[in-house]
């Protein structure tokens, strides 16, 4: 626990709101706007981040976590309880959570950096009363085959899918739903439920009827089992082959589907508070969901949305927390965020990155290597981004044309990636 619990003077917390907050895994801007709307907050974070780390919540140079976009000024104030847990020791994790609200008060808990549905997280919370949500709502958000399960048991968005509790069993799964068909890596607990007699180094699959189609992702905030869209991002392909839009520019109809759909998956979860962020294909037979959870869109989706509208996406949580209305956001501008997709081998060299942040419009370039570095064999995923905004669409797009024009990135294939 942390050394400066027994010192630490919490602050007077609001009258109409929950008091005494523990925050899993939060973002150090999460963080500044709970203690700046007077809540008393305590964090719970990893373990495996010493407070030294620059990711560690406690670091003042912490960038924030993959929840919410970056923030340019300090972490979390030192007066700030801070207590650390190996977040893959169930037992840890859960009498973390008892003490915080046994011995310190806790009253609510907001988990994020996808602990939210950790079974020890929600399992807790949900016994000790300081969430809203129910214990499986973010499992059945972000457990693929729980997720699928509960759609085609309500006939919303019906997707074909079979369970495979071995990869000897996936080729007669293929052959059922009949390609073609996505396969998915089932994570360890749906992989137990599965086949509960299974070696604990099987894998379990779900196969499901591939999706053709545009994808959206919908981001949503949901307080008191009210959900409010707070916008739909046009995802790679639904644009631009290579990037993101936000707002989507859909047309009224398709827009009010997806939005319709997303929240429908949360009514059937019975989720009642927090961020979720649903991804929905519009195909030829209406739209459907292919993936959600309970978090807001990583970085740098998460940007967009803030250079857009203005919104501030830890500021609305915490007034909701609060009580108060949710502030929906209202874009004056496109932003769009183009990605960079290196192969496997070993960076030679790299040139055009000035040339790309001096583009009208571009308001951060990221790329996180340099000449000499291994592009590590993620399967090709994206290895940087610019992150633009533009008046229209056209202007979007001729600075991501631009852009990807300027930037030179050669690789050397190293002989395993032959």
């Amino acid at each position: 626990m942390s050394a400066t619990a027994d010192r630490y003077q919490e602050p007077h917390p609001p009258d109409s709101a929950p008091q005494r907050l523990l925050l899993v895994c939060p973002s150090t801007r999460l963080v500044r706007e709970a203690v700046a709307a007077g809540f008393a907050v305590r964090v719970l974070a990893d373990a495996s981040l010493s407070p030294d780390s620059p990711d560690s919540p406690d670091s003042p140079d912490s960038p924030d976590s993959p929840d919410f976009p970056d923030s340019p000024d300090d972490g979390v104030p030192a007066s700030i309880p801070v207590d650390l847990v190996d977040l893959t020791d169930e037992g840890a994790v859960a009498e973390a959570i008892d003490v915080s609200v046994r011995v310190h008060g806790t009253q609510r808990l907001l988990a994020f950096a996808g602990t939210a549905a950790l079974p020890a997280v929600a399992r807790t919370a949900a016994r000790l009363g300081v969430t809203p949500n129910p214990a499986d709502a973010a499992r059945l958000l972000g457990e693929p085959a729980a997720m699928r399960a509960l759609l085609n048991g309500s006939r919303h968005s019906y997707v074909p899918a079979a369970q495979a509790r071995t990869a000897q069993e996936l080729p007669a799964a293929v052959e059922e739903i009949g390609a073609p068909v996505t396969v998915r890596t089932l994570p360890p607990s749906a992989r137990t439920a599965a086949c509960p007699s299974g070696a604990p180094g099987d894998r379990a699959y779900l196969v499901e009827r591939y999706l053709e189609g545009p994808e959206y992702g919908v981001v949503t905030l949901t307080a008191d089992g009210m959900h409010r869209v707070v916008g739909v991002v046009a995802l790679h392909g639904a644009w631009h082959p290579s990037s993101h839009l936000f707002p989507a520019p859909l047309g009224e109809r398709d827009e009010a589907e997806a939005r319709a759909i997303a929240t429908e998956l949360l009514d059937l979860a019975g989720y009642e508070f927090g961020y979720a962020y649903t991804v929905v294909v519009l195909t030829a037979d209406g739209p459907r969901v292919v993936r959600s959870r309970a978090d807001y869109p990583d970085e740098p989706l998460a940007s967009l949305i803030e250079l857009a509208t203005g919104f501030g996406a830890e500021a609305e949580l915490v007034q909701a927390l609060a009580g108060k209305p949710v502030d929906v956001p209202t874009a004056d501008r496109y932003a769009a965020v183009a990605s960079y997709r290196l192969p496997v081998g070993r960076l030679l060299s790299v040139s055009g990155l000035e040339a790309v942040s001096e583009l009208p419009g571009v308001h951060r370039v990221h790329f996180p290597y340099a000449s000499g570095d291994d592009i590590p064999g993620q399967g090709g995923g994206a290895d940087g981004y610019v992150l633009l905004s533009a008046e229209s669409t056209q202007t979007a797009a001729e600075t991501v044309t631009a852009a990807g024009r300027l930037l030179r990135a050669e690789v050397s294939r190293r002989p395993d990636h032959l």
